[in-house]
C-alpha cells in the first residue's frame, strides 16, 4: 500500500481567536477530530472546532485528488489550499495550514502518521489555529486507495463556544474505539521525493518562506521576532553568493557549509546599525529583579560585560529578561550591547541583533480588542531593525 504525506501554512497575523461550529456526525473524520484533539487536549491546547466551510474544502479537495489520480497542494487547475478554502466560503481568516495524506486506511494510522511527521504534527499542534475541517474519501482503484486532507483556519469575530467532548472510554475489549492510544509505533510514509511537501508560508506581504528558513523563523520566536518577510531567499545585493532572506525586524543568512541546524543565521542588525557597545559593567551591579549577567571575555564569546533585567536600577518593569528567555535568548538575539536607556520616551536595549523596546501602554489587563489574546503579549516589542537596514541601505525590497 502506497502512503504520502504533505503539508502547508499560511499566517497573516500574530493574534489568534477561538472559533466555534458544530460536530461532524460519528464517522472517520469525526474519528480523526477525536484523535487530534485530544492529542491538543494532552498538552494544553484548545481542542479544534469544526468549520462547516473548511470541511466542504476537506472533503471536496479529497475527492478531486482520488478522481484526479494526484497528490499534490497544488492541482491541475491551479488551485492552492488558499483559493479551494476561500471558494468553500472561508473568508476574512488570518490563518491557514493543510494536511494532506494518502494510503493510509484508518484515522488512528492516519493521525499517527502526521504526528510522526515534524512539520505535520506542528500543523496539528499549533497555537495558532482554532478551527479545522476534515476530508476522507476511499476509491478503490485509484492510486492510493485512501485520500485525506485537513484544513485548519482561524478567523476574526467566531463563537467562543466549542461542541468538542472527549470520547468515552469503551469497555474492555471493545471494538473500535476512537480513543487515542499513546503513539509508540508510529507508521511513516516511504522517504521518497514526493511524500512530504516542504512547509511554506506566504505572507501577506507576497513573500514565501519556506524549507529550512521558515523551520529557522518557527523555532525562534516567528513573528514575534521577525515581523514579515520583505523579500522572498535571494541573492544578497550587499553580499554576492551570499544567500538571504529579508525581514521586517531582521535579515537571516544560508550558509551550507555548516551541519544541519546550524546553515540558518541572523545578521547582527544590532551591531551593523548602531556599532560599538558600552564600557562593560560589574556583575555586583546587578539591578533589582530577576536578571541574567554576560560577562565580558576578549579571549572568548560569553558575552559585553551587561545584564538583561526584569527591571531596570530605579525599579521600572520593563519585562525584558521574560522575553528574551521565551523568544530564544542568544541564539536569537546575541548579546546585549548595553543597559537600558529611555530613547524616544521609551525604555530600550540594543543587543547584538535586535532592539527590545518596554510599551507601557500594553502593561495591563485586558485583550487586544476583537480576540482573546492578552495585551501584555505586546508590553515588549522588537524595533523593526530589518527595514530599518533595508532603508539605510537602499536596498529593493518591501
Amino acid at each position: 500500500m502506497r502512503r504520502s504525506l504533505m503539508c502547508a501554512l499560511v499566517l497573516v497575523s500574530a493574534l489568534t481567536l477561538l472559533g466555534g461550529r458544530t460536530a461532524y456526525a460519528d464517522s472517520p473524520e469525526q474519528q480523526v477530530l477525536d484523535l487530534v484533539n485530544a492529542q491538543r487536549v494532552q498538552r494544553g491546547l484548545p481542542p479544534l472546532i469544526v468549520s462547516a466551510e473548511l470541511t466542504r474544502a476537506a472533503e471536496s479537495y479529497a475527492a478531486a485528488m482520488a478522481a484526479g489520480r494526484f497528490f499534490s497542494h497544488t492541482a491541475p487547475d491551479g488551485s492552492t489550499f488558499i483559493s479551494r478554502v476561500e471558494a468553500a466560503g472561508y473568508r476574512d481568516w488570518d490563518y491557514l495550514e493543510e494536511n494532506l495524506a494518502a494510503g493510509q486506511t484508518s484515522p488512528q494510522q492516519v493521525v499517527d502518521a502526521w504526528m510522526a511527521s515534524p512539520e505535520h504534527r506542528a500543523n496539528i499542534l499549533s497555537s495558532h489555529v482554532h478551527e479545522i475541517g476534515v476530508g476522507y474519501v476511499s476509491l478503490p482503484g485509484s492510486v492510493y486507495g485512501n485520500y485525506w486532507v485537513q484544513e485548519f483556519g482561524d478567523r476574526p469575530g467566531i463563537s467562543l463556544t466549542s461542541s468538542y467532548q472527549a470520547p468515552s472510554a469503551p469497555a474492555a475489549g471493545a471494538p473500535g474505539s476512537s480513543s487515542p492510544a499513546p503513539v509508540t509505533t508510529p507508521v511513516t510514509a516511504p522517504a521518497t521525493a514526493t511524500n512530504l511537501a516542504p512547509l511554506t508560508w506566504l505572507a501577506p506581504t507576497g513573500h514565501v518562506v519556506s524549507g529550512d528558513w521558515l523551520s529557522f523563523v518557527r523555532s525562534h520566536g516567528n513573528v514575534d521576532n521577525f515581523g514579515l518577510p520583505r523579500s522572498d531567499a535571494v541573492d544578497d545585493p550587499l553580499s554576492p553568493g551570499q544567500r538571504v532572506q529579508y525581514f521586517q525586524r531582521a535579515v537571516l543568512e544560508y550558509h551550507p557549509e555548516n551541519p544541519p541546524g546550524f546553515r540558518i543565521q541572523r545578521r547582527l542588525l544590532g551591531d551593523l546599525l548602531y556599532p560599538g557597545a558600552d564600557p562593560p559593567i560589574s556583575p555586583d551591579d546587578a539591578p533589582p529583579g530577576p536578571s541574567q549577567y554576560f560577562p565580558y571575555s576578549p579571549d572568548r564569546p560569553t558575552g559585553l560585560g551587561h545584564f538583561v533585567a526584569n527591571y531596570t536600577r530605579t525599579g521600572q518593569p520593563i519585562y525584558f529578561k521574560d522575553y528574551f528567555d521565551s523568544h530564544g535568548g542568544v541564539a536569537a538575539f546575541g548579546y546585549p550591547k548595553e543597559e537600558p536607556k529611555l530613547r524616544d520616551g521609551l525604555w530600550t536595549q540594543r543587543f547584538q541583533a535586535a532592539v527590545f523596546q518596554y510599551h507601557p501602554e500594553y502593561d495591563r489587563d485586558g485583550f487586544v480588542p476583537g480576540t482573546t489574546v492578552p495585551l501584555r503579549t505586546y508590553r515588549v516589542q522588537l524595533e523593526l531593525l530589518g527595514d530599518e537596514y533595508i532603508k539605510v541601505m537602499g536596498l529593493p525590497f518591501n
